[in-house]
């Protein structure tokens, strides 16, 4: 892949055939949620059964992200350990002590680790260049909702953070305004769900290919 191209996470999955068209049009990550109240949510056991499915058909490395609903630090350790996703994504409404003490409760797990944050504004990023995790996922926030929303928040705020370490840019992505969002980011990864679907965890084979292309310009 191109160094200056951003990696691509579907996020939502819900099915093997959408994983393949994802990952052929060269989607580095997938993410499988297992937080409760998302309409893509699936339970654990479901979710692990689905990742094995995918890699006995797909011959190269992907990377498969659990999504926690809340900075639970035991819950990342069974997904991790137990379950054998790659990367664990912590999302929580809990004050941001509450995500720092969850990664520093993993230890050298938390390298494995994306720290999620809804921005609301500036306020919202402070400090966030010291979590102790592998990425920062910033997400837009909305009361009442841990992701998948569909809503931007302004990019300019992310931009700052985005030089100084990874960020995975979230929130209302799709294939008309991503490359936008790249351009004006420029992230390490950029993170899509409800703007490549038909319908919560249905995804839609053309926008996915459209969103890669896209966000690699």
């Amino acid at each position: 892949m191109n160094a200056l191209r951003p990696g691509v996470k579907i996020c939502g999955v819900t099915r093997v055939a959408d994983a393949l068209v994802a990952l052929d049009a060269g989607a580095c990550a997938l993410g499988f949620i297992l937080a409760s109240g998302s309409p893509r949510r699936l339970e654990p056991a479901e979710a692990q059964a689905l990742v094995g499915a995918i890699r006995a058909v797909w011959p190269k490395p992907f990377e498969a992200v659990a999504v926690l609903g809340g900075y639970d630090a035991p819950a990342a350790r069974h997904a991790l350990i137990e379950l054998g996703f790659d990367r664990v994504q912590l999302v929580g409404e809990e004050p941001r002590p509450a995500l720092f003490d969850a990664l520093n409760e993993l230890g050298p797990l938390a390298a494995r680790a994306y720290g999620a944050v809804r921005v609301r504004d500036a306020a919202s990023l402070e400090g966030l260049e010291d979590a102790p995790c592998d990425a920062v996922l910033l997400d837009t926030y909305r009361k009442g909702a841990l992701g998948g929303t569909g809503h931007v928040f302004d990019w300019d705020l992310a931009a700052p953070l985005a030089a100084r370490r990874r960020i995975v840019l979230a929130g209302g992505l799709t294939p008309v305004n991503v490359a936008e969002a790249v351009a004006r980011v420029k992230p390490w990864r950029v993170d899509v769900a409800s703007g490549v679907e038909d319908a919560p965890g249905i995804k839609n084979a053309e926008k996915v290919r459209a969103f890669v292309e896209a966000a690699w310009g």
